[in-house]
């Protein structure tokens, strides 16, 4: 009986493929020979040797082959279509064209290198990006010039890999005489954290304690710059004479990665680990606050939210509080917070996950160190987790305005998600992928905003207008392509 989907021509075109495929088969015994003339006669009636006729060497293979490669066009067609369909979902209006509300659309610019670039970073003020690469090496190059096709500057700072950059908050005088002036501090599986000046590149001190691999650094408002590492410890060390001041052990495995806040009770530090979980503790004096448990896999990334975050998480909590039974609502409102200078933090995991928690405050005793929280046994709150990466999620960042979520994995994308979607669908959706990278994605950066002019104290509104004044469009990332990417 005819096909009545396939035409004359396709119905033949796989007859034929078919008895080509079989008749090596049925060459290795006389009844499958007979059995393979009489399928001949049945598909290709009156001409025995039709499957020969007109088609090329193994047809049926290179058709199912083309059929697979289909298959997958059309998974990933899916995917760009779910992605998109996510911005109109998600988001209660269309993406604004507004300053603040700026998330890159595309890459403008490619810097290449002969290695793995682990970490990248943007400058304080200056149009230049700082990417550390597995060869120890950390290379500059300034996005503002025409020609970009060798570094600025390649600084020789250490003799393995460079695991993480960071530049100082303030201006640093480490040299009587130099005058104050950005740090550019890195660290290395070679257990040495480095000092440079920022501007001039120009090598200032070398700091040696940690016992194995330097994983992450941070500065803190306070010019003070913590660490952490495979050692297991976080240390805290005083820049300008170069000591380790504090050095305390909070995971029972790899450190991977933390953040610092700094408020009225001092500094508190945010850490990650292999072990699967992630600790709030004090910077000053070492005391664990808080636990943050709940990912499967090695935690690689960790970062707080700003203030501008709170609005949008506390409504979403407030309209959904039976599904925190243990979160006291009245907690939302408490006003340590404002003292403390945190209240939110994601985490970023191998588990493909990202999490959303709400921290708890710690307890105060006067006289003494902040000590583990009253709250919920000391361990932090889900409040949600953002699936939508494929692999390992390995870096962070938030959008000045403190609504959108930069991500990047080793799924070679980077996914921007929004807090406002907690208030329409419960969730926090993605509404833009990137994916101008061809290998894994290392690391992510936003510019800082433009140094304030003047202190600004008002409601919301007024620190959004401030932020969109000293925004600076740009953001950065790097990865296993040996490329960096300055997205405008």
């Amino acid at each position: 009986m005819p096909s009545q989907i396939l035409t004359e021509r396709q119905q033949s075109e796989l007859n034929k493929a078919i008895l080509q495929y079989l008749q090596p088969i049925c060459s290795t015994s006389e009844s499958n020979e007979h059995l393979f003339h009489q399928l001949s006669q049945l598909l290709s009636p009156g001409n025995s040797n039709a499957h020969n006729d007109g088609i090329v060497e193994q047809y049926l293979e290179k058709k199912w082959s083309t059929v697979l490669r289909l298959q997958k066009k059309i998974i990933d067609l899916e995917n760009e279509i779910t992605n998109l369909r996510s911005v109109v979902d998600v988001a209660p209006v269309k993406i604004s064209k507004d300053r603040i509300n700026w998330i890159p659309m595309s890459a403008i610019q490619t810097f290449e290198t002969p290695n793995v670039v682990n970490n990248v970073r943007l400058h304080p003020v200056l149009p230049l990006v700082f990417a550390g690469c597995n060869d120890g090496s950390i290379n500059v190059w300034n996005f503002a010039s025409d020609d970009n096709s060798l570094p600025e500057k390649i600084i020789k700072a250490h003799t393995r890999g460079v695991n993480k950059i960071s530049f100082s908050q303030n201006k640093i005088e480490l040299n009587k005489g130099d005058g104050p002036q950005y740090v550019l501090a890195s660290c290395s599986s070679d257990l040495t954290i480095k000092l440079y000046n920022a501007t001039t590149h120009q090598h200032l001190k070398t700091l040696r304690g940690h016992d194995h691999t330097v994983s992450s650094i941070v500065f803190s408002k306070h010019n003070l710059l913590y660490s952490v590492s495979r050692d297991k410890t976080v240390k805290v060390w005083n820049v300008v004479d170069g000591t380790c001041i504090k050095s305390f052990v909070g995971h029972t495995e790899w450190v991977r990665d933390l953040d610092v806040c700094s408020g009225e009770f001092g500094e508190f530090v945010l850490t990650c680990s292999n072990d699967q979980s992630a600790r709030l503790s004090h910077g000053q004096s070492g005391t664990g606050i808080a636990l943050l448990i709940g990912h499967t896999h090695v935690i690689e990334a960790v970062k707080y939210l700003p203030k501008l975050s709170n609005g949008a998480i506390d409504s979403f909590i407030a309209a959904n509080s039976d599904l925190f039974p243990t979160l006291p609502l009245e907690l939302i409102k408490n006003e340590s917070y404002e003292k403390l200078g945190f209240k939110y933090c994601l985490t970023a995991s191998r588990d493909n996950t990202i999490k959303l928690w709400l921290l708890p405050p710690p307890t105060q005793v006067p006289g003494r160190p902040p000590m583990p929280s009253k709250y919920n046994q000391a361990q932090a709150w889900l409040i949600a987790t953002l699936q939508g990466h494929l692999s390992w999620v390995k870096t962070l960042q938030v959008h000045p305005n403190g609504r959108y979520i930069f991500s990047g994995s080793d799924d070679k994308t980077i996914k921007i998600w929004d807090l406002n979607g907690l208030n329409i669908d419960g969730s926090v959706g993605v509404i833009r992928t990137l994916s101008s990278h061809r290998g894994f994605v290392n690391d992510i950066d936003f510019a800082r905003l433009a140094k304030r002019k003047e202190d600004i104290n008002g409601n919301s509104d007024d620190v959004l207008k401030d932020v969109e004044a000293r925004m600076r469009c740009v953001l950065a990332s790097c990865g296993t392509d040996n490329v960096v990417k300055i997205w405008k």
